[in-house]
């Protein structure tokens, strides 16, 4: 009986829900994602897909949005992102010398990804709409926790800091 009682909590709560769809880019929506709004609008998860470059074999992962007024108006956010794949790449050695060489180099990426931040997204009608959003991130890799993210050397440093940001469209049904 309580696990029916479950089944029927869980889809009435459903029926206050909607799916939603972006394609732009921002540190909570990322470069597309796939959206589930309950408890009135205000509450909102996603999975989604951070970029593409063919060094990573994937870069998504997931968030949650908190919207204070529903589906118009600011949110706070908190996405969490896996950085994975394999960098190759070339080392030379003994630089303007005639005793120089290249040497091919090779490194797993496993890398996680963390922001935290605030965003606008206006409804321009029922089921369509725009975003703009702004965060903080930082980096846990390589036993320790760093700023920033060189994705054409697939290091991590903390030489700077970094205020991702983004816009894109959306559709809600």
């Amino acid at each position: 009986m309580k696990k029916f009682q479950a089944l029927l909590c869980m889809l009435a709560g459903m029926c206050y829900a909607q799916f939603g769809v972006s394609l732009g880019f921002g540190p909570y929506h990322g470069m597309t994602s796939v959206e589930y709004t309950m408890k009135d609008e205000h509450l909102s998860s996603n999975v989604h897909l951070m970029g593409y470059d063919s060094d990573y074999d994937f870069m998504g992962g997931i968030g949650i949005a908190y919207r204070f007024m529903g589906l118009t108006g600011p949110y706070a956010f908190h996405s969490s992102e896996w950085i994975h794949g394999e960098f190759e790449g070339f080392i030379i050695h003994n630089v303007n010398s005639k005793d120089s060489y290249l040497e091919e180099s090779s490194k797993e990426i496993n890398y996680w990804r963390l922001v935290f931040g605030f965003g606008y997204q206006h409804m321009f009608a029922k089921h369509f709409g725009a975003y703009f959003e702004l965060g903080f991130q930082f980096f846990a890799g390589n036993g320790s926790y760093y700023t920033n993210f060189d994705i054409n050397k697939g290091s991590l440093d903390r030489d700077r800091i970094v205020f991702p940001g983004g816009l894109g469209v959306v559709a809600e049904f």
